[in-house]
């Protein structure tokens, strides 16, 4: 893929974010609301229904202090993704489906502690990932052609790598696995 393409199918992507990103924001706020409407008390008789204080937002905030980073997120699916690369590459597609599964429940955690980051819609840029890349690697495994894994494995670096770019991170940069990730699991499938 030249890099006039990826450039433009990074500014695709960022277009479409940007369009989920202003929808998905619209409806957080509504379940926020509904949220927020749901906690409070009923009227006492003969009494309005007037702002009770709730402790939502303070349960928000210990929440998202619990939360992990997004470094630590990004760092699991970093692994899996490496450990899919070696189970696609053994044929085996059991593993690798699995893994993706694993790398799409990192990505929706990610999206969901942190929507934006640094400026960029973190969330609508993942779910057009998932959207594409990780529906051509889906793809690839489904009708276990390690030629089109490969091409969407790369496609999906570059991707990484703009985004990682956009939110002010240059200098993380992913690239194909050339060791397994762990030395203790067996990439092939089993007899």
């Amino acid at each position: 893929m030249t890099r006039e393409k990826a450039t433009s199918l990074a500014a695709v992507i960022a277009l479409m974010a940007t369009g989920w990103c202003a929808w998905e924001t619209h409806e957080l706020q509504g379940r926020l609301d509904r949220i927020s409407h749901g906690s409070r008390p009923p009227p006492a008789e003969g009494g309005s229904l007037t702002a009770q204080p709730t402790n939502v937002e303070e349960r928000l905030k210990k929440l998202e202090a619990a939360s992990p980073r997004l470094g630590e997120i990004m760092s699991a699916i970093q692994l899996h993704f490496a450990k899919l690369y070696f189970a696609a590459e053994a044929r085996n597609w059991d593993l690798a489906r699995f893994e993706r599964g694993e790398i799409v429940e990192g990505l929706d955690t990610a999206a969901a502690i942190r929507p934006e980051e640094k400026g960029v819609n973190f969330a609508g840029v993942i779910d057009a990932f998932k959207q594409t890349q990780l529906a051509a690697l889906k793809d690839s495994m489904d009708v276990k052609d390690r030629g089109l894994f490969r091409e969407a494995y790369q496609e999906s670096i570059l991707v990484c790598n703009a985004c990682h770019q956009s939110s002010g991170r240059p200098f993380i940069m992913i690239s194909t696995p050339t060791n397994p990730p762990v030395g203790n699991q067996r990439w092939e499938p089993p007899p």
